[in-house]
């Protein structure tokens, strides 16, 4: 199993990439950055439940080592022999991972752009939202298949 910072970091690194189109069509404030992290990093903990859940514990674990666990930020290709085998160089890979989209979300969120309204703003289009998060997640998911292989 990688660790659990692990699992947070690229579910919370996910939600912010996939969020940051619609930080630069909206405004969506200072806040909603802070419960993205939060509801990602929720998100990509949600198989280890059967960790603190007092019931269905056996249920649990088997969704848990299931491949079903990947719709959770990738989290069977995290708990996979060579990832587990590497926890240090998983968890600096995901902090990296996460900085990255922490920088992405407010270079394409424009933060601190002076108050500019909705209407000032142009539409990004979605060839460059789906290329933008298509590239780190491919980065991403390239160093996992790596970690894996070699």
């Amino acid at each position: 199993m990688a660790p659990a910072i692990v699992h947070f970091l690229v579910g919370a690194s996910i939600c912010l990439l996939v969020a940051a189109p619609f930080a630069r069509r909206y405004d969506l404030g200072w806040q909603w950055p802070l419960w993205l992290v939060a509801i990602g990093g929720i998100w990509g903990l949600v198989p280890d439940v059967h960790h603190v859940a007092p019931v269905s514990e056996t249920r649990l674990r088997a969704f848990h080592d299931s491949r079903w666990a990947e719709l959770f930020a990738f989290h069977y290709t995290l708990d996979r022999p060579a990832v587990r085998a590497r926890p240090i160089e998983s968890t600096f890979a995901s902090i990296a991972c996460f900085l990255v989209a922490v920088g992405a979300f407010s270079f394409v969120g424009g933060a601190g752009d002076g108050g500019s309204t909705t209407r000032d703003r142009e539409p990004v289009t979605p060839i460059l939202a789906v290329g933008t998060v298509s590239l780190f997640l491919g980065l991403g998911l390239g160093g996992l298949l790596y970690a894996t292989l070699a």
